[in-house]
């Protein structure tokens, strides 16, 4: 197993920990601005030996860094639709001429929701171009 397949298994590891953890605080506090600090455990994901942030590892080849550029066009593009579906939804439900009253937690939740999601989607597609052979 290659460091980016392990750093990949542990990211899935932190969000699904980060997920139980907000479903726990949600059952408790309901929506309030205190179940943000749950993300603070995406801090977990530089803690791995096998974190791509490490300095000192071995270089990458062209099959690793070409996983990883896939993977991170991958989680943004994921992002990017997601981001669009979202405001295309509320302008179709709310109408076009609607205004919107945000705080300023929950815009901040929402920029978190948006990481696990890029943080997700670039771990399993990780996985799955490793799976998927050497042809990739």
């Amino acid at each position: 197993m290659s460091d980016s397949e392990k750093w990949a298994c542990w990211v899935l590891g932190v969000v699904a920990l980060t997920l139980v953890a907000y479903g726990i605080f949600f059952a408790f506090l309901g929506h309030h601005p205190a179940i943000g600090s749950v993300f603070s455990l995406l801090a977990l994901t530089a803690l791995p030996v096998a974190s791509r942030r490490r300095l000192n590892r071995q270089p990458a080849d062209e099959r690793d860094r070409e996983i990883g550029g896939r993977a991170v066009r991958t989680g943004f593009s994921v992002l990017w639709v997601a981001f669009i579906g979202v405001f295309l939804a509320i302008g179709f439900i709310k109408g076009w001429n609607a205004v919107l009253t945000v705080p300023v937690w929950m815009l901040a939740e929402t920029i978190f929701w948006a990481y696990v999601l890029v943080l997700a989607v670039q771990a399993v597609t990780t996985l799955v171009l490793y799976r998927s052979g050497p042809h990739v």
